[in-house]
């Protein structure tokens, strides 16, 4: 195994055991009585941002390799990071935590197949069926499940154990940014040369703002499914194009730039949400 796939590997599993320990069955059956809110986050996580993300890969004719990038950010929800981003900006805690447990699972079976029908015939050719389920299965559903486990059989030690993996998962890819840096600051010209960064940040702002309408009345859910539908999942698609498009610096470049992007766009609404909370009545 490669060191940047070794590296991808660590922050996707980081990512998911993390979410796993937090998962609490009070708030998860709590909030599974809205099946409707359910249907509507799957929606805009696993078909509205990856059509947005295919349409506008198209109207900017982005070229293959940097499409490839935009469209594997597209089609892997990261709503992990979502249990981090809720706290103390009024979202609801019970829905992150169901689509910190739904998403990662369903991805399973959804990524493959949107992967076959959206990324570029070149990038389809690259990703065998069977490895790349084997993928999802060993650095995603695993970690995933043995994270939950874990927290059900000794809950008192969970928020400090999935405190120490967040830590990890931001080193980890501080640590891929460092091993990247080489090739990233030519690589990240290049997409910003081709428009890729201007279509980034409008899959971006509209993932967000489908999160916002489909969250319905509730200002705590509108919230947290704006933010889970705009955060993809950074370690998926890293550990995804080290694994099988090493060859190409520009697809790893087109996924760091969206993780960029993203992390903007997530903090400076993160900020207002926060704020509005502060100036609620008690």
């Amino acid at each position: 195994m490669s060191p940047e796939k070794l590296i991808s590997a660590a922050v996707l599993v980081s990512l998911t055991f993390s979410a796993g320990l937090e998962v609490n069955r009070e708030h998860l059956f709590a909030i599974l009585k809205d099946v409707g809110l359910l249907a509507r986050a799957l929606l805009a996580n696993f078909v509205v941002v990856p059509i947005i993300g295919l349409l506008l890969v198209k109207l900017f004719a982005l070229p293959p390799e940097i499409a490839t990038g935009v469209l594997l950010m597209a089609i892997a929800p990261g709503v992990p990071l979502v249990l981090i981003q809720v706290r103390k900006r009024g979202g609801s805690l019970g829905l992150a935590v169901e689509l910190s447990l739904f998403l990662p699972l369903l991805s399973i079976v959804t990524v493959p197949l949107t992967a076959r029908l959206l990324l570029p015939p070149d990038a389809v050719a690259q990703l065998p069926l069977g490895q790349f389920v084997v993928t999802l299965l060993l650095f995603q559903t695993l970690p995933l499940l043995l994270g939950v486990a874990f927290g059900y059989r000794v809950p008192a030690a969970a928020p400090r154990l999935s405190r120490i993996f967040r830590i990890v998962f931001v080193l980890t890819v501080l640590v891929l940014l460092a091993a990247a840096a080489p090739k990233l600051a030519h690589s990240v010209a290049v997409v910003y040369g081709s428009r890729g960064m201007v279509a980034m940040l409008c899959i971006v702002v509209l993932s967000m703002l489908t999160g916002l309408a489909l969250g319905g009345p509730a200002r705590e859910t509108r919230r947290v499914l704006g933010t889970a539908t705009t955060l993809r999942n950074i370690g998926l698609a890293a550990l995804i194009a080290t694994s099988n498009f090493s060859a190409s610096s520009l697809v790893p470049a087109a996924i760091l730039t969206y993780l960029l992007v993203q992390f903007i766009v997530v903090t400076i609404v993160g900020i207002y949400f926060t704020r509005t909370v502060e100036r609620a009545p008690a």
